[in-house]
């Protein structure tokens, strides 16, 4: 009887499995769809971000302005595809994740059943004695028999419990992985929704340039004109206005050049302006010195905390005065004498006190400020002698900026530390 409760069991786990194979193999092909879905739209992305360096790198014009704008609008509306497609892999995947929890508890369970039923085979078994059980058997061969059943009953019991650890087992690594895909799931839903934003701001950027040039080229010339002249009398007062701080600073109180304790702040850095006096520094600012590192960020581009810290203040300086400065920006003070700005971002992720850690996502790049194109300003000081301070300006109309300010020894060059 106990065997054929053991056939049983095993017919109805095979009629299981094969009942739930299409959906199992749907799923999985849908997912490899997905995976070519994703591989191919991050190609486009890729030839995208290539295509807007390098009209970026072509003479500013409102034609070519319009046409990196029409490409970041292009290249993002590709960012929430593709955050799309893996949004529905990870959903996938947790459907299949699911199914199989679902799958192994309902062969646990039976497990469990299988091993009370030949417990209790057993428990009778035993109340009997080998003189009872060989007295009611009508030859020594069916006597044989029952003794060879109780050895298999046991085993069944020792292989069922084996099963069953290794089951438990494989229930614990699904639901960590399920687990894991939901928050990669949340992740992603929330990526979604911010690359929306930045898609939004893409297209207001584009709307506000049209009307402000009146799609004219000399319109657009002058407005170059007059904020290349705002941002170089902008920076005479920053300068001139730091020059005034004088901060004794200890050289033991942040870590030496070389010691790289910072990460990169986007996910593929690629330099287009270094720190210190460069060519590029000689001709775009008014001390020749650039106070920063530049890298390739095409608008949308995740920007990264580069070490654990905490957000001291996040600020806007394009509502002092549109173009003269860093734009929307973070400064995040470090625990290891360091901070680090993020400048000309397109959303901020972050509020003042927020405790981050390396690698989250604080921002997303884009083009506010003074900015001869989309990147990332990404600016690395002495934490003790950098302060957020309210710098009223004369150039920009009484305009009041708020942002970092520090002398000129606090400012460090970022490829030091990364």
């Amino acid at each position: 009887m106990l065997l054929f409760g053991l056939m049983y069991l095993i017919i109805t786990m095979s009629t299981r499995v094969f009942a739930q194979t299409s959906l199992v193999d749907e799923l999985k092909q849908n997912i490899s769809s997905r995976a070519s879905d994703i591989e191919q739209l991050e190609k486009e992305i890729a030839e995208y971000k290539i295509r807007i360096e390098n009209v970026g790198n072509q003479k500013a014009t409102l034609q070519n302005a319009v046409q990196t704008l029409d490409l970041s609008r292009a290249k993002l509306a590709k960012d929430i595809q593709l955050t799309q497609a893996k949004i529905d892999r990870a959903g996938g995947m947790i459907t299949k994740l699911n199914d199989g929890i679902s799958q192994k508890q309902q062969r646990i369970d039976r497990n469990k059943d299988l091993i009370a039923d030949i417990i209790h085979r057993i428990d009778q078994t035993d109340s009997d004695t080998m003189l009872e059980i060989l007295l009611s058997n009508t030859s020594l061969s069916s006597f044989l028999e029952d003794v060879d059943d109780m050895a298999r009953m046991q085993n069944a019991v020792r292989d069922s419990i084996l099963s069953l650890e290794q089951l438990k087992e494989e229930m614990s690594t699904s639901k960590a992985s399920y687990l894991d895909e939901r928050k990669k799931l949340t992740g992603l839903n929330t990526q979604l929704s911010d690359q929306k934003q930045v898609a939004d701001g893409a297209r207001k950027q584009q709307v506000s340039l049209l009307s402000a040039t009146k799609n004219q080229e000399s319109n657009y010339k002058k407005i170059l004109a007059e904020r290349e002249a705002s941002k170089k009398q902008f920076e005479k007062e920053i300068d001139d206005f730091e020059a005034q701080i004088r901060v004794a600073i200890d050289p033991t109180s942040f870590p030496k050049p070389g010691t790289k304790v910072l990460e990169f702040p986007v996910e593929e850095p690629i330099i287009t302006q270094r720190f210190g006096k460069t060519v590029d520094a000689r001709r775009l600012y008014v001390s020749g010195t650039h106070n920063g590192t530049d890298f390739r960020a095409t608008p949308g581009t995740i920007i990264k905390a580069a070490a654990d810290g905490t957000v001291v203040a996040t600020g806007d300086t394009d509502k002092a005065c549109p173009g003269a400065s860093y734009g929307r920006w973070i400064l995040i003070k470090h625990k290891n004498g360091l901070s680090t700005l993020y400048g000309h971002l397109e959303l901020i992720k972050v509020g003042a006190g927020k405790e981050v850690l390396v690698g989250d996502t604080i921002g997303y790049s884009g083009n506010t400020g003074y900015s001869t194109g989309p990147h990332l300003h990404f600016t690395v000081y002495v934490s003790s002698a950098v302060e957020v301070k309210n710098m009223p300006s004369k150039s920009c109309k009484g305009a009041i900026f708020r942002l970092p300010l520090a002398p000129a020894n606090a400012y460090l060059d970022a490829m030091d530390y990364l």
